[in-house]
């Protein structure tokens, strides 16, 4: 009699055990699909904001590439020179600070192809560093012919995004083949970035 009911009571708690188990694992489930959809749409979101700051950054640069092509005849022109390349910088500083806080983790068969943007977003950062270093080290703003165009190249890579971001269907593959001329402008080493990635 003891026997049949210590058999039952296993058979309860090993049916309870069982249950808990599948509940459990279909929480933990739930949870973490709902984490990685979180973690795709941070991407698309990071992107949506990279292509605003990016718009700025590239009518500023216009901007100060006009400015600095009629010379830096008076003080005003200074200022202004001044005041257009701390917003090129600034938002420079921002649109890294997104693509850092993106993760590619979760993007199936196109994380390497929003790898190559990160990539892509870090190096322009860097010019654009570079540059903010010059002006400080030299108090001035003139820049050489191939700045200028590197400078062009950086406005070509954020319209691009830009008008890419608009569409409903953002394609990735899209930006980075539009991109790469301009990219390869920007950073000596990109084509041989490509190559080691196999593009």
């Amino acid at each position: 009699m003891k026997k049949t009911n210590l058999k039952k009571h296993l058979n309860v708690a090993l049916i309870l055990l069982i249950g808990v188990f599948v509940i459990y694992s279909i929480y933990v489930h739930l949870e973490y699909r709902h984490y990685v959809n979180q973690s795709i749409d941070r991407n698309y979101d990071n992107l949506s904001m990279i292509s605003v700051r990016g718009n700025n950054l590239a009518n500023r640069l216009e901007e100060f590439i006009h400015l600095t092509t009629e010379k830096e005849k008076i003080s005003d022109e200074k200022n202004e020179l001044f005041y257009n390349w701390r917003i090129v910088n600034g938002e420079s500083r921002s649109i890294y600070s997104y693509s850092f806080a993106s993760s590619t983790i979760h993007m199936g068969d196109a994380s390497s192809d929003w790898d190559l943007l990160w990539y892509s977003l870090f190096r322009v950062d860097e010019f654009i560093s570079g540059m903010t270093n010059k002006f400080l080290e030299h108090h001035s703003y003139s820049i050489s012919s191939e700045e200028k165009e590197k400078m062009d190249a950086v406005i070509a890579v954020f319209r691009t995004i830009n008008e890419e971001q608009e569409n409903e269907l953002l394609d990735i593959e899209s930006i980075l083949q539009s991109i790469k001329e301009p990219m390869l402008i920007i950073d000596d080493y990109y084509s041989s970035t490509l190559e080691r990635i196999g593009r």
